[in-house]
């Protein structure tokens, strides 16, 4: 929100293309409820389209910010959901690297047990809101401060999550908007180009792409110009 806040008229431009993206999908889908995962602040989310399209809407995060539950308390359509869309592997991770000093990838691997987060409910159609890129950031983060494992079996792990997270939404109808590519640009103008997604995104009926102006003040890569190359889909 900080970072928003300081780079906001870049930032609306991609807040806007991800809101018209998912305000232009399920034009020819019957389902009476979405379920919108990594709602967050709302800033991306086309929340009052949504409760007119749809009876329900569900937004599911891991935690719903006090303002966002001020902002839906009286929104009788909308219903908070709080569930870790790592598919149970947050807390899984911890509890394994607890009982265990030191594994290797296949070992974990071979202990994670992965399942949807929507437990209690079934929505008719989901939306997946720049969410895949960043299911693994938490998960990697502590692995390497617990000098798990290098970079390479970590590009594993990032696989494994983010393919559980596109295998298991792509069984209902939905959309999905996600970074793809992170571009640095430091004073020189020499250019870094940095993959986020370690599966393939689904076939979709209807895709876009554009570019993110993510942080231009040099806040988040010391000295450097950063932007976001930005895909969305649609499937049915």
């Amino acid at each position: 929100m900080n970072r928003y806040l300081r780079e906001r008229e870049r930032w609306d431009d991609h807040l806007e293309k991800t809101k018209a993206f998912i305000t232009a999908s399920f034009k020819t889908l019957s389902a009476e409820s979405v379920a919108v995962l990594g709602s967050g602040w709302l800033l991306d989310v086309p929340l009052e389209e949504l409760e007119s399209r749809f009876s329900r809407v569900y937004l599911v995060d891991i935690f719903h910010p006090p303002q966002v539950r001020k902002k839906t308390e009286n929104m009788d359509r909308v219903e908070l959901v709080e569930a870790d869309l790592t598919g149970g592997a947050l807390d899984q991770v911890w509890q394994i690297r607890r009982k265990k000093s030191s594994c290797s990838l296949d070992e974990l691997l071979k202990d994670l047990r992965l399942n949807s987060p929507l437990t209690g409910i079934s929505p008719g159609a989901v939306i997946s809101v720049n969410l895949l890129n960043q299911l693994d950031i938490i998960l990697c983060d502590f692995l390497k401060k617990r000098g798990t494992f290098g970079e390479e079996p970590l590009d594993r792990f990032r696989s494994t999550i983010q393919s559980f997270h596109l295998e298991w939404i792509t069984r209902t109808p939905g959309c999905l908007v996600t970074d793809t590519t992170e571009v640095s640009r430091d004073i020189r103008g020499n250019k870094t180009r940095k993959p986020l997604l370690y599966t393939r995104l689904p076939e979709g009926i209807r895709t876009g792409k554009w570019t993110w102006e993510f942080d231009t003040r040099g806040t988040y890569r010391s000295g450097n110009h950063t932007s976001m190359e930005v895909q969305a889909v649609e499937w049915q």
